[in-house]
């Protein structure tokens, strides 16, 4: 009764004291309005209403748990930098994602352990690295761009339908497995298919169970039911994979197929300061939150990106001149990739629109406070759920001038300067900020590089393109 009742209504009692605004609605809290939201396709326009409504943050509650929402850049600089000690993952993420990745992985470790990963894993996406990579993201990309000039050769039509996102769900797990566990996988094209459907099966039931009681209340959350079976069997489908690769690469039965070595000789090499290293089990759950997490939210990113581009024909042809110029029908390399700064204003004006990753959440483990925007003072009681809205952050006119609107020109060289400091989160802040962020823009911009050389795209007529967010945006 306590969990369902007595605790967020105290922690409603705390908040209305201090004149923060919200709501409480004993035992459902916002649950349904939620669901009635994600079952419309209106979760952004739900999210923006009560913004709208309450101002850059207020409180609710989702179910028995007791919520502290915002999109107020300086709150959010507490909660991920200065109070960072303050605050883990939410019981939610841990219940839905901790369950499939495991807790001793940077997404998911907390403290000494999250430290920990963070300086050994860190150097292995130094610049370096990415670079001996380079040539098999191309490589990949022209597998694919080959696979459809072949269907265009088929064709009697002028032109060839694509799910887009599917054939960039399957290049990016494509790239990220290939730089992860090298040449033995990328030739194997039914290892390929069966990694692609046990990560998309577990995913998909993973993000199933955001969304209804059982991923929330702690003595459901490991019934057997249909959800948690089909999640448990496709991570352990993947699992018995991924432990094979390392103990072969370990044995010395397969080799990195990048020019240096790949993603799982550094992880195996890596060491902190002290010497320790990583468990073949740490290492399992780093490589399958590298594939779950790297794939998912970097095919978002090039799909919305393609879909923007679509739209807008100025920034299209735009983007064609310079990469014609720049390019000169020739592949990316490490010289001319720095020289693509429109491609990259487009990269980072997509991720402002359709940030892969809109939101996230973490509790507080201890009372504390933090300083809005506006400088109020704001006790965080222990155990409050706090939802840092980047989506709303990267769509205020409070920061953003015309917030709506496809804009790539804010970040070329003389319009950067009028960027709010904060403002911007497309891979969160702080020591929790992604760490294979400069991974996932080299390879974008690989990939809308060589496709929009090669290809002239368009979007089928009569589709609605309605966002869906789940744990990302898609």
């Amino acid at each position: 009764m306590s969990f369902f009742i007595l605790n967020p209504y105290r922690i409603y009692r705390i908040f209305l004291r201090q004149q923060i605004r919200g709501r409480y609605t004993p035992v459902i809290g916002d649950l349904l309005n939620v669901a009635r939201a994600k079952a419309r396709g209106e979760m952004l326009q739900f999210m923006d209403k009560m913004f709208d409504e309450y101002g850059q943050y207020y409180h609710s509650s989702l179910g028995p748990v007791a919520r502290f929402l915002t999109c107020d850049p300086s709150i959010m600089q507490y909660v991920l930098k200065k109070n960072v000690k303050s605050y883990h993952k939410s019981l939610i993420m841990k219940y839905i994602l901790g369950t499939l990745l495991g807790m001793e992985n940077l997404l998911m470790a907390e403290d000494e352990v999250h430290q920990l990963h963070r300086r050994i894993i860190g150097p292995v996406f130094q610049h370096q690295n990415l670079i001996s990579m380079l040539s098999l993201m191309t490589d990949k990309t022209e597998l694919i761009i080959n696979k459809w000039k072949r269907l265009m050769d088929e064709t009697t039509k002028s032109y060839v339908d694509l799910d887009f996102h599917v054939e960039m769900a399957n290049l990016t797990l494509d790239i990220v497995c290939g730089c992860l566990f090298g040449t033995d996988l990328i030739n194997n094209i039914e290892i390929h298919r069966f990694i692609y459907n046990s990560v998309t099966n577990a995913y998909r039931e993973t993000e199933k169970r955001l969304f209804n009681m059982i991923g929330i209340i702690p003595i459901l959350k490991d019934l057997p039911l249909p959800s948690k079976l089909r999640m448990d069997k496709g991570k352990q489908e993947v699992k018995k994979v991924i432990l094979k690769i390392i103990k072969d690469r370990k044995d010395g039965h397969s080799s990195a197929a990048c020019k240096g070595a790949d993603l799982l000789d550094l992880l195996l090499s890596a060491q902190s300061e002290s010497g320790q290293k990583l468990t073949d089990e740490q290492i399992y759950e780093e490589a399958l939150t590298f594939v779950m997490a790297g794939h998912e939210t970097t095919s978002n990113l090039m799909t919305w990106t393609f879909y923007n581009l679509t739209q807008h024909p100025i920034a299209y042809e735009t983007c064609r001149k310079e990469l014609d110029k720049v390019l000169n029908r020739g592949l990316p390399n490490p010289q001319n990739l720095s020289q693509l700064t429109y491609t990259e204003a487009i990269l980072k004006e997509s991720l402002r629109i359709h940030q892969p990753v809109p939101l996230i959440s973490r509790t507080a483990i201890e009372d504390n406070d933090v300083v809005a925007h506006d400088g109020k003072t704001i006790r965080i009681p222990k155990g409050v759920e706090i939802l840092l809205n980047f989506y709303s952050l990267h769509h205020s006119d409070r920061y953003w001038p015309n917030p709506n609107e496809f804009n790539p020109d804010r970040f070329l060289d003389d319009k950067k300067m009028n960027i709010i400091p904060h403002t911007l989160l497309p891979f969160s802040s702080g020591s929790r900020s992604c760490v294979g962020q400069n991974f996932a823009m080299l390879e974008a911009k690989v990939m809308l590089s060589r496709i929009l050389q090669e290809f002239d795209l368009e979007l089928l007529p009569g589709q609605k393109i309605v966002p869906d967010i789940l744990v990302t945006m898609r």
